[in-house]
């Protein structure tokens, strides 16, 4: 798997170094804005302010660790927590001055400037930072991140309209943002900030009330019984919010909504026939291995041009909706260049050569008209957290006991909650989540598993994708999006027709009456993953 790496955090200590504090934002002498970041050393508990460029920002909540400048989000700090605000427009403002000790110990002599909101509920009192809840409403990627406080930054990303209700709602993103980074739910999370007129002036307020100040305030937009699930630390009836996860209650101000962008296109081959190829809409990738360059993130130059852009996966704040509505992707018809030639059975097998690959050399800056490296987009993933699992608690069991047989093999286990907008993704009144099982096995291509809570679903295979040894990482996630959403749009059944048209990098395999009855996982969980390696050609 590829490794992000970034250069200026690894430069900081030998020890692991986690995010502490968000301190504000700044705009140096170049004109580009930063965003004010506390770091602490893992092993010391040293604190070491830094200046990140602000296309950092998605990524920075606090807790946040990074080893040798390689990010963590592992072990992080702080538990997983859900309360209904009753107003989220109507909150008192704090001071850091006026946090407890118990909740985040501030040595003394930090500043104590930064802004906090305080929100009464139910269950208790919970405090926000102003800035994390910028984060988790608005900052869903670079393109926004650098907009956020430019003069009329937003408009840069789209043709403007007007904020307000409209039965279709069209949004036309132009070149400023990469069309790798805008999937279905970035589009929905987009639309809500330009077009709700409460979200819109919430956007506009930051710049207002933010610029030239040591911390970050705005002007919250009004949720009604809002659901939030954060990760946070706890003191009796008080909770200080580390990540906003999912900001439930907001509503979308329009039934449809059609999103397009210039380099949305529909590949047209031979008969005019279209069809979606995973990967297609990018323009400088090629398939060079399933061990991708790493990515080395150096910041001291700013960046090149927009349209080298490199995409790179970023857990993300869910998307939650309360209104019923209907999304269409717009794409324009082109022509296919060529069509993917298919590999000899001897060509699969080989392993890739990853001798002479070098990292790929990357920036979060702003751009820079002498800066010549790319630029590094964050593309989101709907992430749930692990209490959410309900009976996929079976595979994750199966999996633990397949790790253990097979220690040279890398394992990685991610819950990814359904977009919504169809009934076979919610359970109830709840988003139905998916795990996928991503297996690196020493020497040969990538396997990833898909499965999905059952509750609702009679029966359901699990989904097994064996990748060639030349598909990029960027291509699998697209792949597994592409299978989810054939899914999804199915009714709850596995598209033959999206598993026809990933075949060129992917075979697919359906397993039948894998891990049922799912309530006995505690005792039958170790057969399970013996028979789940010999199915996946992983036994000894």
């Amino acid at each position: 798997m590829r490794r992000i790496v970034f250069r200026s955090i690894a430069d900081l200590s030998k020890d692991p170094v986690e995010v502490f504090w968000l301190r504000g934002l700044v705009r140096n002498e170049r004109n580009e804005w930063n965003v004010r970041v506390v770091y602490r050393v893992k092993g010391t508990n040293d604190l070491i302010p830094v200046e990140e460029p602000i296309g950092m920002f998605p990524l920075l909540s606090p807790g946040i660790w990074f080893e040798h400048g390689q990010m963590r989000t592992d072990e992080l700090p702080g538990s997983d927590f859900e309360t209904i605000v009753p107003d989220t427009g109507r909150p008192e403002i704090l001071t850091s001055a006026d946090l407890p000790h118990e909740l985040l110990p501030l040595p003394k002599g930090t500043n104590r400037a930064q802004r906090l909101f305080h929100y009464r509920t139910a269950k208790g009192d919970v405090l926000v930072p102003v800035i994390e809840l910028v984060r988790a409403m608005f900052i869903h990627n670079r393109a926004l991140a650098l907009a956020l406080m430019r003069p009329a930054g937003l408009e840069q990303l789209y043709a403007p309209l007007m904020p307000g209700w409209s039965e279709t709602a069209t949004i036309r993103f132009t070149r400023e943002i990469d069309p790798r980074a805008i999937s279905r739910s970035f589009a929905l999370e987009f639309a809500w900030i330009a077009l709700d007129p409460d979200a819109r002036r919430a956007w506009d307020s930051i710049q207002r009330l933010s610029m030239g100040q040591e911390y970050v305030l705005f002007e919250p937009p009004s949720i009604q019984n809002s659901l939030w699930t954060f990760r946070g630390t706890q003191r009796g009836r008080q909770w200080l919010v580390l990540e906003l996860t999912c900001i439930g209650g907001r509503r979308l101000p329009f039934r449809k909504l059609e999103y397009s962008h210039p380099g949305f296109v529909k590949a047209m081959r031979a008969g005019g026939d279209t069809k979606d190829v995973p990967g297609s809409n990018d323009r400088h990738g090629t398939r060079t291995s399933s061990a991708e360059r790493d990515i080395d993130v150096d910041d001291k130059d700013g960046s090149g041009s927009y349209h080298t852009t490199k995409i790179v996966s970023l857990p993300s704040r869910r998307s939650v909706f309360e209104n019923d509505f209907e999304v269409a992707k717009i794409q324009r018809a082109g022509s296919e260049k060529s069509r993917p030639r298919k590999k000899k059975a001897e060509e699969t097998r080989k392993a890739p050569d990853t001798s002479t690959l070098q990292a790929f050399h990357v920036t979060t800056g702003e751009r820079s008209e002498t800066a010549r490296r790319v630029p590094l987009e964050f593309k989101t993933l709907a992430l749930a957290p692990l209490h959410d699992m309900g009976d996929l608690v079976a595979l994750d069991e199966t999996v633990r006991h397949m790790r253990a047989m097979r220690p040279g093999a890398a394992f990685s286990v991610t819950l990814v909650q359904l977009e919504q907008g169809r009934a076979a993704a919610s359970t109830g009144s709840r988003p139905r989540v998916a795990m996928l099982v991503t297996i690196e096995p020493p020497g040969k291509p990538p396997i990833v598993l898909i499965d999905f809570e059952r509750t609702g679903i009679s029966a359901l295979s699990v989904m097994t994708m064996h990748f060639t040894p030349d598909t990029t990482e960027e291509q699998i996630e697209n792949s597994v999006r592409t299978m989810i959403d054939g899914w999804i749009n199915s009714g709850g059944h596995w598209s033959g027709e999206k598993e026809k048209d990933l075949e060129t990098i992917c075979r697919c395999e359906r397993l039948p009456k894998a891990l049922i009855p799912r309530n006995t996982h505690s005792e039958r969980s170790k057969d399970w993953a013996k028979r789940l390696l010999r199915k996946l050609g992983l036994s000894a």
